[in-house]
């Protein structure tokens, strides 16, 4: 009797390891990799997929994005909503500006202080925060929609997005959601 007792703990562990996932409880977040042109879904420390050939703004990328200067702002952003149908095929739209670029623009006297404090406030309520200061906006992943897979793949062209080909879209659509995390690097 006591040898099935163990037996049955032992099944019942071996089932537990098979149909619990290890990565229960840890976070599924993004990061973009602007120098390997790579973005990755993880769950915790573990990659579920790996986009290659990504483009990032024409501009490079920067710690401060302002408007129409072409950089990606590098940075920890929240996925604040999903915007589809879109131009370019399904919009992932981020919390861009953050209070960090506010406080800098502020510093730099490219914001005034009522710009400043309304961007603090949006993301103290997890609001989306001003789109349309000198910060820009509309900072978020996307496709290509119906431009040239070939410049996509060979240059860098967006207006400070990361951007994926159609076909990876689709597949990133799977594993997004809104409040993931996206780390820009």
């Amino acid at each position: 009797m006591h040898r099935l007792g163990l037996i049955r703990r032992a099944l019942m562990l071996l089932w537990l390891a098979l149909c619990v996932p290890a990565y229960a409880d840890a976070e599924r977040w993004v990061e973009v990799d602007t120098a390997a042109r790579t973005l990755t879904v993880f769950e915790g420390d573990r990659p579920l997929q790996r986009f290659d050939n990504i483009s990032v703004g024409r501009g490079g990328v920067a710690p401060i994005h302002y408007h129409g200067d072409g950089s990606t702002p590098l940075g920890s952003y929240r996925i604040m909503r999903i915007r589809t149908p879109h131009v370019f095929s399904s919009f992932y739209e981020l919390d861009f500006p953050l209070p960090e670029h506010a406080e800098q623009a502020f510093s730099d006297g490219r914001i005034d202080a009522a710009t400043r404090d309304e961007i603090l406030l949006a993301a103290q309520a997890g609001r989306m925060p001003p789109q349309h200061t000198a910060l820009g906006g509309g900072i978020g992943i996307h496709g290509i929609g119906q431009g040239s897979y070939r410049i996509h793949r060979d240059f860098n062209w967006t207006n400070g997005c990361v951007a994926l080909s159609n076909a990876q879209l689709r597949q990133f659509a799977q594993w997004v959601r809104v409040g993931m995390r996206v780390v820009i690097r």
